[in-house]
């Protein structure tokens, strides 16, 4: 029986994160990941010689003294990730039909850039990325006072993304223009507060990058962190049951029977998950179990990985977002119906030619739910069948925009909400957790401070996800056991 300051269960980004903070502070730490390898979205796998990145592809607010930059200095992480600014004048370029629409970085140069194309709402435009800007500024003040979201930013959680984005731009085109990357942080018509589309795209506006060497650099870095403080990140470690004694948390069980006695103990799973390993049915009320459990989960991604035949596709420094509405160019739809984003990796080599390419859609779960009862590697030629025809659709799109794209391909691989599901833990392979709701703002914010006493949450499902949604919310749970005072000052002391 071993005995921890801290058990941390989940080894994605956010129980790293949380036992990089903690072991680095003087705790002993041990993060628990039931998979073969820690890291969750972050994650790699290896095909033909190529390392493909499963999930992230690109990370905002890196630029010096934003807040993601703040957070991976203290860390001391910033030294191990090698990182590759993307495209300045275009790191993001939306396609409607024929037209092409580049989201340059920097608010400014982002303003200048778009009223350029839509000069009538030049107005219109300086006052939608005011308000980014000011939400992104209120939420790294509030973030150093634990509060994670600014009272302006509290305010639009209770508005929709697109109503707001409706209200400030007016021109059918340049809304679904600013709402064309909304794949990127799940967005949904009925759901999606517009806070989570301010503080995404603000993010990435501030400084945007690619990992050169793929995105598993910042898991593998953390893990360097936690090792290098004395503290333990065991795979394949699964844990069956939360001990409770008394209402508070003393550990944990593996299965095989193995227990960690530990003070604390945080858990970086999906909150269903979390509420499902804790050994005392009565130690939640059932009220915020029928709660949790009922919850929506975001949508989950098909993902298409293809390895370029040499030389034989330019690399593109900036990401793609490809939207064919055909003749129904009124469509008031946003995001728009069947859309795309392609995203490329640096290349290892250094060159100008793309190796990897990825190719994603939202997906589902009720588009590969008949078959939900079946394992990875033995799902059935049906199952083959519909991903080969969802990749051949894909990889039309994308060449309807750069012509001789599909005969660059010389091999490709997929993956569906299923594979997300089994290999990550994600319920219905959802890619971004638990659904925030601007119909119902406060029943989708989930705090980091349970209602048992030195258990702890973390991870996307909580307040916010995507790369610094998820550090934020690492950084709130560090704050409930060390405190926000001291820890705040560690980190933000030479802002």
């Amino acid at each position: 029986m071993g005995k921890d300051d801290v058990i941390i269960v989940g080894g994605g980004l956010a129980g790293l994160e949380c036992g990089a903070i903690l072991s680095k502070e003087g705790f002993k730490v041990t993060v628990l990941e039931q998979s073969h390898k820690s890291g969750g979205f972050f994650q790699s796998f290896t095909r033909n010689g190529y390392s493909i990145d499963s999930s992230v592809h690109y990370v905002g607010s890196l630029d010096k003294g934003e807040l993601l930059y703040d957070i991976f200095k203290y860390l001391g992480i910033l030294e191990n990730i090698r990182l590759s600014r993307m495209n300045p004048l275009g790191f993001d370029n939306i396609h409607i039909n024929d037209e092409v629409f580049p989201l340059a970085m920097g608010h400014e140069q982002f303003c200048e850039s778009l009223s350029e194309r839509f000069p009538r709402e030049k107005n219109d435009i300086k006052a939608y990325t005011d308000i980014l800007k000011n939400i992104g500024t209120g939420t790294k003040n509030t973030v150093q006072s634990s509060a994670g979201i600014s009272g302006e930013g509290m305010n639009y959680l209770s508005v929709g993304a697109y109503d707001e984005i409706e209200r400030l731009l007016k021109n059918n085109k340049l809304c679904k223009v600013v709402s064309g990357n909304s794949i990127i942080y799940g967005g949904d018509r009925q759901m999606t507060p517009f806070y989570v589309h301010a503080i995404t795209n603000n993010s990435y506006l501030e400084g945007s990058y690619r990992f050169s060497g793929g995105a598993e650099q910042v898991t593998k870095a953390l893990e360097g962190k936690i090792a290098e403080n004395g503290g333990v990140v065991r795979c394949g470690a699964r844990v069956t049951k939360i001990i409770t004694i008394d209402n508070k948390a003393g550990g944990v069980e593996l299965e095989g029977g193995e227990v960690i006695v530990s003070k604390y103990v945080v858990s970086s799973l999906h909150p269903s998950l979390t509420l499902n390993l804790i050994d005392d049915n009565n130690a939640i009320r059932s009220v915020f179990r029928n709660r949790i459990t009922s919850l929506k989960n975001s949508y989950g991604l098909f993902c298409l990985y293809l390895i370029m035949k040499e030389g034989a596709f330019p690399y593109l420094n900036e990401n793609h977002f490809i939207f064919n509405e055909g003749r129904n160019t009124k469509s008031n739809k946003l995001p728009p119906d069947n859309g795309i984003i392609v995203t490329m990796q640096v290349p290892s080599d250094g060159g100008n030619s793309a190796e990897v390419v990825s190719l994603m859609r939202p997906m589902y779960f009720s588009e590969v739910e008949r078959w939900s009862n079946t394992k990875v590697g033995n799902r059935g030629e049906d199952y083959l069948e519909f991903k080969e025809r969802v990749s051949d659709e894909m990889i039309a799109i994308a060449e309807s925009r750069f012509p001789g794209f599909k005969s660059s391909i010389a091999s490709k691989y997929s993956a569906t909400p299923l594979t997300f599901r089994d290999y990550l833990s994600a319920p219905e392979g959802s890619a971004y957790g638990i659904m925030k709701n601007y119909n119902s703002p406060l029943s989708t914010l989930i705090q980091p401070k349970s209602k048992i006493e030195n258990l702890f949450l973390s991870g996307q499902s909580l307040n916010l996800h995507g790369v610094m949604g998820v550090t934020i919310t690492a950084l709130m749970t560090c704050y409930e056991i060390l405190g926000t005072d001291y820890l705040s000052g560690k980190i933000f002391e030479k802002r």
